[in-house]
């Protein structure tokens, strides 16, 4: 198993950026799919998001993000040593990261590190283990971990946004500020199952099927499509309930085991927002009450990697007078790959800004018609 340990890194500030707008699931008993929506509804704990009208990007949030966290914190722009983005949706092309888009944004000096990594929903515990191998360096004292990812590129147009009468992911991205000197320590495990890459994934981005986008087609598996326009991600419901409510738990109670802990001993249970009853029978597992576990997805929906931290914001931000002493979290993300991870730390709620809404844009980069 991956085991990693830190004693020597602190959460130094938090901030999370959502796009101005604000997008209710229809509720209207007229509609066509009334019974449809409120099943969904029902299911995923999701009756609202908040998504971009305006083109914004995870790294025009993201700016936004991190400047709220330097603020936070007190740092100058300058004391950073690394940006690492954890993103699956890259402003340009893959190879030019958000990291190097988002350097640029701050007028960073050329010894700051930075690139992206590609991973989506199990992204906070593996960005913070890079995170931390980075901060065990001698001339490396301060990072700054980015997360997010888009929805409304899903789209083809803001009326199709609008008109969408049902939805499972939402926008938001946040910003960590990692710092070297002696912490209560940071416990982390991490997995990953390769035979199950094909239940959460999208067959025609990248380069497998660049020459295979037909009109009408079958997958390895079977499933079969009409148009792979609208085909987007393709997800195993099944499996990935299977995989969330039983591989999950199981290597959560590892971990716990390697702790000598129960994960009551925690001051809250932090889970992915995928679905609020994965989250629930998970919970119910550890023997964990609903009071001990934030809930976001209701009203800012799934945000892929972003999801455990802007939980923490949503929870903790502008808080911090209720809380005298730091908070002991247990939190696990699970997703795409299959991946997932586990990780134990400490936070002063005093260190966490309350989310805020960002209607900032670049308007660099952008490509423009020539009539």
């Amino acid at each position: 198993m991956a085991k990693l340990f830190f004693d020597n890194i602190a959460i130094a500030g938090l901030a999370c950026a959502v796009p101005s707008f604000s997008q209710a699931i229809n509720s209207d008993p007229g509609h066509h799919a009334a019974e449809y929506i409120k099943g969904v509804k029902r299911q995923t704990g999701v009756a609202r998001r908040h998504i971009s009208l305006t083109e914004q990007t995870v790294t025009d949030l993201g700016t936004a993000a991190l400047v709220k966290a330097l603020e936070r914190a007190a740092w100058d722009k300058d004391s950073l040593d690394g940006i690492v983005f954890m993103s699956q949706m890259p402003d340009f092309n893959p190879g030019t990261g958000n990291a190097f888009v988002l350097h640029n944004q701050f007028g960073l000096h050329k010894d700051v590190l930075a690139f992206d990594i590609t991973l989506g929903c199990s992204s906070f515990p593996y960005g913070l283990s890079v995170c931390g191998g980075l901060l065990q360096q001698p001339d490396i004292k301060r990072i700054a971990m980015i997360s997010g990812d888009n929805a409304w590129p899903d789209y083809p147009s803001v009326q199709g946004i609008i008109d969408a009468p049902v939805f499972l992911f939402g926008e938001g991205t946040t910003a960590l500020l990692l710092e070297k000197r002696p912490s209560p320590p940071i416990h982390i495990t991490l997995h990953s199952d390769g035979s199950g890459y094909s239940s959460l994934f999208n067959p025609f981005v990248g380069s497998r099927n660049a020459w295979r986008k037909y009109s009408r087609g079958r997958l390895s598996n079977g499933k079969e499509f009409d148009n792979f326009l609208a085909f987007g991600n393709y997800m195993d419901g099944m499996e990935i309930a299977s995989f969330s409510m039983t591989t999950v738990v199981d290597f959560i109670r590892e971990f716990l085991e390697w702790q000598g802990k129960k994960a009551t001993d925690y001051d809250a249970l932090l889970l992915h927002q995928a679905n609020l009853q994965m989250m629930k029978s998970i919970a119910r597992q550890l023997g964990v009450g609903m009071e001990k576990m934030p809930v976001s997805l209701d009203r800012y929906a799934n945000t892929s990697g972003a999801s455990i931290l802007l939980t923490m914001a949503d929870a903790y931000g502008g808080r911090q007078d209720e809380y005298k002493e730091p908070l002991s979290l247990l939190g696990c993300t699970f997703g795409i790959g299959l991946s997932w991870g586990v990780i134990d730390f400490q936070l002063d709620p005093g260190v966490v800004a309350p989310i805020f809404e960002s209607g900032w844009r670049s308007e660099e980069g952008f490509l423009h018609e020539i009539e």
